[in-house]
Parts: C-alpha cells; structure tokens; sequence
C-alpha cells in the first residue's frame, strides 16, 4: 500500500465490493450500495490477525473467562477505554456484556417502564429506536429538529403537561443527523432530565467516529447526579465494522437497572459471544492506527460530498456530520415524489429513505459515504443520473 494510504483505505475495487457477500452489497439489485452503516474498509489488521490465531488454534470452545458468567475481556477492557479516550472514570462494577446495542436500549425500556410511559426521541430517528416504542406499548415524545437544532424549550413545555414520561433514548452522536452534542447542549439535556426525573439511555455507539472540529462527552461523565440516572451502551461494532460479531456493553449508571440486570439469571440477555470479544478486544488495544485513518478518509469524504453534490445535484441540502460516515440529504426540492430512494434506486444507488427514520425523514435520504474517495464520486454521479 501507499505510504499515505497504509491501509489500503483509499483504494477499494469497487468489483470487489460488489462480490461481497453482506447485506449491504447483496441485499439490493443497485450498482452501488450506500444505505445500511456498514464500511466498505476491510477490517484492521490487528482484529483479523486475532480472529485468525483463535481460530487457527481451533479455541473455539467454551471461553476461560474467570467463570461461567464472568464478563468478558472486552468488558473488562471498557472502563479503561472510556478514562483514556474520554476521561470519563465509571464504576466497572456496574458494567454488562450485550449481544447488541439495541438489546440494551430494549432491555431499559422493558426495565425502567410500564406500558403507557412515554419515551423522549430526537427526531428523525434510527429506527431500530421507533421502533422499541410504540410496539412495546410506551408513547413517544418527540424532540424536533428545526433547522437551527433541537427544540428543547418546546420539549420541556410538552414534558410539564406529560406526567407519565419516564425515558429518554439519547443517540450520542446523532443518527441520522450526524449530528454531535457539545457540552452545553448536552447540559441543557441533563438539566431537562433531572427536573423532569428520566432516566437517560445514551447510546454511544458512534463515539470513536467524531471527526475533526468535534469533541465526544459521554453523557454520563458531566457529574455524578447525571450518571447515576445514565444508562451507556457501546461497542466497539461501529467504528471498527464488526456488526456482525454481535457483541455489546452496558454501563448502568441507573441503580434500578443494575439491579435488574444483576437480578436475571446468568446469559438471560445471551452470553458475549467469542469471535465478537475477541475482536472488540483487538479493536480497543491495537485498532487506534486504523481508526485514525479511517477518520480521517471520512473527513475527506465529508468534505468532498460538498463539492460532488453542488457539481452533480446542486440544490440538494447537505450539512457536513460532526461525526459517524452518515449524510443526512435533502432532496425535497429535486421533486423526486413521495419516495425518494426509489428514484435513486432506479438509478443505481441504494440509500436510506428518509420516511423510515420518522418525523422530520419526509424529503431526504441518508447517504453512507464510508467508501473511498473514488467510488464517493462514482456513487453521486450515478445518483444525478
């Protein structure tokens, strides 16, 4: 590889991406995939060198953790990562393995609700989120975006005249906005949550992805009273590309769910699964090198979709992210009809429609550019048609 390009990050084969046998490459007929938040990178050396020793030593047993129930090494690995990357110090005794993020959120709706609660959503929203809401018998509460940011004045009215809010799911950067929160607005949340008494589920999933200009603070790191009503899910899944290794953690700040899940009899919510540990274990000790390049080929990216679509589609909108590889496009005035992403699709390129993430998702589209520079610029032509 190019000394400037050690990973070979800027110079994908697009036939080679098209042989790929993940759903974000096979699950649609379109030339060129941009929709579900896989990268198209292949994955860092040190985590397929790991994932390779133990299954070259056909280890693929039960794991030697320390006990049956004990939590994993990745686990054990979590508390040290967040005080080095973050400067947040947590009590890693109050630390979980997951299968998956949305499991955690799931689980703290079933946990710190009754059906009937309502739960406050930034909106547009991922909608594996809406989707943990209405379903599950709880009411949203939605905080809408108005160009300009998020509406808390209005929130904090509508919270005053709902007294059977009880949550609020955080998606910490934002999806699909990539949107981050600065410490000011994360303080204007916490202020809204203590006076209104809900508890806060930050999922931090897209942290290790914040580009540069942007600072990530976990929520639960602005005080002690703010932890303790913070319920943290992560993984290293997002920004090292290991969707498919199913493994997650949870931070309980909140005692209640502690509680709870210390309650649960061991591997209720599924053991960690071992290639996923051991990956994320890989990632969080040797994958900085890789992450920091990748970052900064998104922050490239980023900046050349600007230039793309006021070359290709002028007229569409287009904020650069503060973080995560998500371009959240508004496409309303290229009078595309009701869906969007179909135009698009007939024309080559998979997208996310906008409609799915909700309120606020009508006209737009969400726009994954976690490619190489090359294929980005074959992917925005394709959509010009």
């Amino acid at each position: 590889m190019a000394s400037n390009d050690p990973f070979g990050l800027r110079s994908l084969d697009i036939d080679a991406l098209r042989r790929r046998r993940g759903a974000k490459w096979q699950a649609h007929p379109a030339p060129f995939a941009a929709w579900v938040a896989d990268m198209d990178f292949e994955v860092a050396p040190p985590i397929a060198a790991a994932l390779h020793e133990l299954v070259d030593a056909h280890e693929l047993g039960y794991p030697n953790w320390g006990g049956p129930y004990a939590r994993s090494p990745a686990a054990k690995l979590f508390p040290a990562r967040m005080a080095e990357r973050y400067g947040w110090d947590l009590d890693s005794g109050r630390v979980h393995d997951l299968v998956d993020v949305i499991q955690g959120v799931r689980a703290a709706i079933h946990h710190r609700t009754e059906p009937g609660d309502g739960i406050v959503l930034h909106l547009p929203a991922y909608h594996p989120f809406l989707d943990s809401i209405e379903p599950a018998g709880r009411h949203l509460i939605g905080v809408g975006h108005t160009g300009d940011g998020f509406d808390y004045d209005d929130l904090d009215e509508r919270l005053g005249h709902d007294r059977r809010a009880r949550l609020w799911i955080l998606c910490h950067p934002h999806n699909p906005l990539g949107h981050g929160f600065d410490v000011p607005e994360l303080e204007r949340i916490a202020e809204i949550a203590l006076r209104h008494d809900l508890v806060v589920v930050s999922d931090e999933i897209h942290a290790d992805l914040t580009l540069p200009g942007h600072t990530h603070v976990p929520f639960a790191s602005l005080s002690s009273e703010v932890a303790a009503r913070t319920i943290t899910v992560t993984s290293a899944s997002k920004a090292f590309n290991l969707a498919g290794l199913r493994w997650a953690v949870v931070h309980a700040g909140d005692r209640e769910f502690h509680d709870a899940l210390d309650a649960l009899p061991g591997h209720y919510l599924g053991a960690p699964n071992l290639m996923g540990v051991t990956a994320a274990a890989a990632a969080w000790t040797e994958g900085d090198g890789w992450l920091d390049a990748v970052v900064d080929v998104l922050d490239g990216n980023r900046h050349l979709l600007v230039d793309l679509l006021a070359e290709h589609l002028p007229g569409v909108g287009y904020r650069p992210p503060d973080a995560t590889y998500l371009a959240w496009l508004d496409v309303s005035t290229l009078d595309l009809g009701d869906d969007p992403a179909a135009v698009f699709r007939e024309r080559g390129v998979e997208l996310s429609p906008g409609a799915q993430f909700g309120r606020g998702g009508e006209g737009h589209v969400r726009l994954n550019f976690a490619t190489s520079p090359a294929v980005l610029r074959d992917l925005v032509t394709t959509m010009a048609g």
